[in-house]
């Protein structure tokens, strides 16, 4: 049994802190040699089966106990949430306070828990910003041309000797078909207004969508989590990383590009991290308060189709990222209809 006492912070945290009993924290010691000689090798020994004594005159007692900890925290820490029920979110941050063989097993963990938010009144909120008159969306012809102009351009040869453009496709119904399923130019035109028009459309509703969350979030009391915020931060650095990564450019390089360290990115999203926090908060708290769900037959549909882009990644982890994808569309739907 692991005794633990739990001091509130500010911050909507928690600080969880016990000791493992010296029995329970020695049943992770064969575990743990197992693990260490999974990932080094020890002169005199096949890779693999290395004694405990041999780890330890090479690496330290420190090692094997450490490893111990480890293995002995990621089991405790679910079962205390559970048993003190604790609403925790988030990364829990660990730190050992004691440790020695023959010894229980000291540690502290803080961990952020679901902040009690007072949300003002969505449905008003919403209900207003609803009422407003809608923005007018029209496509000219213009914009078409222009959408055009840009492909033939891209369309045109590179003269390889002098690295100058060569002339433009001609503009007729040959070009139009070229470019996909069109029955000429005039096809081409109608669609890509249709297209301009429903993009339009889109970035219509998603600037409505942010007034109602702006709304929401100014008649709201909502407390944020450090960890919460770090956690987006650290989500929005590893999206950024990744567009390197598609442009085919070195992290530092890219950095270079933008003429910013990490720290300066990091410390320059702390508004936007918050603001998105708040968004995630909000849009989760009114989902359980209308008890609005995912349909399970939309969340299968996105899963197969995702399934076929990341075939590397955990079913479990798309199907999260599906569920509140779909849940978080069927809130603002929900938000939308307060007219």
């Amino acid at each position: 049994m692991i005794n633990v006492k739990i001091n509130k912070l500010p911050d909507s945290e928690v600080e969880i802190e016990g000791e493992i009993p010296t029995e329970q924290f020695e049943n992770y010691r064969q575990s743990a040699v197992a693990n260490i000689n999974a990932d080094v090798t020890i002169d005199g020994f096949r890779k693999g089966h290395a004694t405990e004594q041999a780890i330890i005159a090479k690496f330290g007692a420190e090692k094997v106990l450490t490893e111990m900890a480890e293995l002995a925290l990621q089991k405790a820490y679910p079962s205390i949430v559970e048993e003190q029920k604790l609403d925790a979110i988030g990364r829990p941050m660990i730190s050992i306070t004691k440790i020695a063989k023959d010894n229980p097993l000291g540690f502290k963990i803080k961990t952020a828990i679901n902040p009690e938010i007072k949300l003002g009144d969505c449905g008003v909120i919403a209900k207003k910003i609803m009422g407003e008159a809608a923005e007018k969306i029209e496509v000219t012809d213009k914009e078409a041309d222009d959408l055009i102009a840009e492909v033939r351009k891209s369309r045109a040869k590179k003269d390889e000797k002098t690295g100058e453009l060569g002339p433009e496709p001609e503009l007729n119904d040959e070009f139009a078909k070229s470019l996909g399923k069109f029955e000429g130019l005039a096809d081409l035109k109608t669609k890509l207004k249709e297209n301009i028009k429903r993009d339009k459309e889109m970035k219509a509703r998603d600037k409505r969508r942010l007034k109602i969350i702006e709304g929401i979030i100014k008649e709201s009391d909502i407390p944020l989590p450090p960890v919460l915020v770090e956690a987006e931060v650290d989500k929005m650095l590893a999206e950024m990383r990744y567009e390197a990564e598609r442009m085919n450019l070195k992290w530092d390089e890219y950095l270079g590009h933008l003429k910013k360290t990490e720290a300066e990115l990091r410390a320059g999203w702390q508004e936007d991290a918050k603001k998105r926090v708040k968004t995630g908060l909000i849009l989760g708290r009114i989902a359980q308060q209308e008890k609005i769900t995912a349909p399970e037959e939309e969340i299968k549909k996105e899963l197969d189709h995702l399934k076929q882009h990341y075939p590397n990644t955990s079913e479990d982890r798309l199907r999260q990222y599906v569920t509140s994808l779909i849940t978080n569309e069927k809130v603002f739907e929900w938000l939308e209809g307060q007219k």
